[in-house]
Parts: structure tokens; sequence; C-alpha cells
């Protein structure tokens, strides 16, 4: 995901990957079997983990066709198994991944019937194999999709308030924050709660990908399962309670109603304190970190949404010194007016939306004296 790369990269080298190199929306690494099943496991900040088969120059749609026919598909789809394709296109050559689509699924079908005997059917829904095709301009590379859904569908959310937050997307402004999992959270414009159950994940050290039903390595002809359920057996075995507090409310008691819900799969969530609160009313912290998601005035309508932003920041300034605040915002008129000096200011692209995220370091009395105290 465009503004997560580095974060996503000291994932990888937690997990002791090789190779680690930084692109544009994604990052290349080399691993074992485990590995890539631990990625799928345990990342919280990727959307798919791609295994690479082979990669092409090509210049006529013919090219593509008979590339892709140059791979032995017999050994990734066998005959009672369904498969999926999904394109990305730039370029020239074909310019509607959709068409890329058709043509790749009938350069696989025609060598499986013509050289294996057999047809493999398409399942758009639930496939058991998923292939990635990327071709931009002139390259083209085709890849085993180990993930199959996108790893930000965790599978523990059963409800979704308005304009709910990507799963990954949320984990990685966490991540970006250094919250040290210890420090009280606060998550006061909660929505359905994707900040509120992606910190408890992490400070529980429940992998991401714990309630996820089925990866498509699964059903790959060469897939280890010994391999795979010692993973999820020591993944298990790591979960502990958190060690700080987690605080989360909204103004909106369907969106209270949605957090408690979406909680119901994740253990510890009694530890989360949640109530139906007012933001701009709150007691707020000393010494905690807060997260806010307050609308654009893009998907959901804020009436002067100038106003209201001047109202969180005077907010910040009463009731929260001493603790960092971090907002992200797709509104960078009204974050010209938020009446606090950003720290720090990250871009992201928040699902299509361009926004920004800003740190709020918000010192008891002035900087100078939090200093001079120190």
């Amino acid at each position: 995901m465009e503004g997560l790369e580095e974060v996503l990269k000291e994932e990888l080298e937690a997990l002791h990957l090789r190779d680690i190199k930084i692109l544009k929306r994604g990052v290349e690494c080399e691993g074992s079997w485990a590995q890539l099943y631990k990625c799928n496991y345990h990342l919280r900040t990727a959307i798919r983990v791609l295994l690479p088969l082979k990669t092409f120059q090509i210049e006529t749609q013919e090219d593509f066709y008979d590339s892709v026919r140059t791979i032995d598909w017999s050994a990734y789809i066998a005959p009672e198994q369904t498969f999926a394709i999904r394109s990305t296109v730039f370029g020239e050559i074909f310019t509607n991944s959709l068409f890329v689509t058709y043509r790749c699924k009938d350069a696989i079908v025609d060598q499986l019937s013509e050289e294996k005997d057999y047809r493999p059917d398409v399942d758009l829904d639930d496939p058991d194999v998923v292939i990635n095709v990327h071709l931009k301009l002139n390259d083209l590379s085709i890849s085993l999709d180990s993930s199959g859904r996108s790893l930000h569908l965790r599978n523990y959310k059963m409800r979704s308030y308005k304009a709910p937050l990507n799963e990954v997307f949320a984990a990685g402004i966490i991540k970006l924050s250094g919250w040290d999992k210890k420090q009280n959270f606060h998550d006061p414009m909660c929505g359905s709660g994707t900040f509120t159950t992606e910190a408890l994940m992490m400070a529980a050290n429940i992998p991401a990908g714990k309630f996820i039903e089925k990866f498509s390595f699964e059903c790959w002809p060469e897939f280890h399962q010994e391999i795979w359920e010692k993973i999820k057996e020591t993944g298990e075995a790591n979960i502990h309670p958190p060690e700080g507090e987690i605080f989360s409310s909204d103004l909106n008691s369907f969106a209270v109603r949605d957090l408690r819900k979406n909680l119901q799969k994740l253990p510890f969530r009694s530890k989360i304190n949640i109530k139906e609160e007012d933001f701009l009313r709150s007691e707020g912290d000393n010494n905690g970190i807060v997260f806010l998601n307050p609308p654009y005035d893009k998907r959901i309508k804020v009436h002067n949404v100038t106003k209201f932003y001047r109202a969180i920041s005077d907010q910040l300034k009463r009731n929260w010194q001493g603790s960092h605040v971090w907002v992200l915002s797709g509104n960078a008129q009204a974050m010209k007016t938020f009446g606090l000096k950003h720290s720090a200011k990250i871009t992201l692209d928040n699902g299509g939306i361009p926004s920004k995220l800003y740190k709020f370091e918000l010192y008891e009395g002035s900087r100078k004296s939090k200093y001079q105290n120190s």
C-alpha cells in the first residue's frame, strides 16, 4: 500500500526475509516456504503475498498469449481445481485489464486441454488457485497469489459503519506512530473500530491472519501441511494479554454497537474500554496516544467542516495536553486552519483519497518549558 512500504519492510525484516527491496506500492524479498506462510499469517501491512513465476518482454497481444503458454500450468493447477486471474495493466498493448484476463485464461486452458487433456474451471468467488498478471508497458510479470483474498480482510469484522478504514491501512498508521503497546491508546472517533481492533491485535500479539479461514497456498500442489500447522501453533502460543489500556468511543450509538460486534472473535476484548461519547466533550488524557480519523466532508458530509476541525483542535489543546495525537485527513484545506502546529506529516493514499497523516505533540505548557524541566 502506497506510503507504508517502509513499515512493511520492517515487518519482513522481523520475519528474517532476505534481499528486501522497496518498490512502488510493494516490497520484494526472498525466503523459504515457511516464511511465505508466515508472511500471510503475521504481516499486518501487506495486501497480498505473491510468488513470482516468470517475467517477459512482449511487443504484441500474440506475444502475451504465447508467453503465458510457456509456463507449465499443470505444476500449479490440478485437474480438479478451479482458478481465477487478477490483472493490472498500464500501457498500449492492452488497454483493458478484463481482456488481459480473458487472454490469460485462454492461454492456460488451451495449454492444459491440448497438452494434459484436462480443462480447469474458472471460479471468481472462491478459486483454489489465484494467478496475478502485471503488465506495465512491455514488461509482463506472472505470479501466484499465495494469499487468495486480500489480507486486509482479517475476517473479524462483522459490521462496517460509514467509510470504514482498511485494516491494513489502520495497522500501518499505528506502526508509523511508534506506539509501544503500553501507552494508553485512544480511538475517540472510532466508527466501527478499525484502529481499536488492530491495536488490540498488536498489543496481544494476535497474528493478523488468525481468523482467515483459508489461504490460497493451502491449495497448491506443493503445500507443506506440517510446516503450516507448526506456524499456527507457535502463533497461538505467543498470544498474551495486552499490557496497556485501550479506550474507544464514538458519539453515534450505532458505531459503538458495530465496534462491539467486530470485537466478538478477539480474545481480551473485555479489556477494551468502550463508551458512547462526543469527543468534543471528552475528559482527555495527559499521557496517551490518540488516533483521529475525522470526516473529510467527502464520503461523509460535515456542515462547516473547517469549524468542525477547529473545534477538534480546541478540544485537544484544552483536555489532551501531554498526549501525542495522530490525525488522518483527506481535507487539506480544513487542516490548514486546524489550530495546532504539526511535528510530522506523512502522505498516504486512503482508498483512492489523497490523504495526510499529521502528528501533534501536545506538551503541557509551552514547548520551551518542557525542555527546561527535562
